[in-house]
């Protein structure tokens, strides 16, 4: 079976989104996991923003793969 370049540009970016949204949910919980450890506050803030920060970068991934689909 052949596929057209565009058929497999689209399979490979339709992996690397998938990949990258993989390892940003995995860093969020690990980041909101963190967080609920700290005992310092401002290590808890820090976590907890940064948990905020890939929770949009996962959404704004979900969008692009729902795109590309």
């Amino acid at each position: 079976m052949q596929h057209s370049q565009s058929e497999i540009k689209k399979i490979l970016d339709q992996g690397m989104i998938t990949r990258s949204l993989v390892e940003s949910e995995v860093s969020m919980r690990k980041c909101e996991m963190f967080s609920e450890m700290a005992h310092d506050r401002e290590v808890k803030a820090f976590f907890k923003d940064q948990a905020s920060a890939l929770e949009g970068v996962t959404g704004f991934l979900k969008s692009k793969l729902a795109q590309i689909m």
